[in-house]
């Protein structure tokens, strides 16, 4: 078992029905051993409703097109980028995605 870093900027951080939300919401989060993003994000939307409404979908298991999330500063690639599978000491970020033109 391990402990990934999450950080939540913007909107993104509001879905995880915290009291006292802010621009960026910072927590740890225990993985197995085998644990792939998209496990962890599969947690994520079942404990937190709104997470799951406006992130990630759990019956598809897919990643809502509004969001980028970022594994140690790299960019993850949605799809095949979700089964990269966790360390210890990882840091993932969640950015809503830039739109506008």
């Amino acid at each position: 078992m391990g402990k990934v870093r999450l950080e939540f900027f913007s909107w993104v951080g509001d879905t995880l029905d915290i009291a006292g939300n802010s621009n960026k919401v910072i927590m740890e989060a225990q993985t197995g051993e085998n644990n792939t993003v998209r496990d962890l994000l599969s947690e994520l939307a079942m404990k937190y409703p709104r997470f799951g409404q406006n992130i990630f979908d759990v019956k598809m298991r897919k990643l809502n097109e509004r969001v980028s999330i970022f594994l140690n500063g790299e960019l993850l690639i949605p799809g095949n980028g979700l089964e990269i599978k966790l360390n210890d000491g990882n840091i993932l970020t969640f950015l809503p995605m830039i739109e506008g033109g």
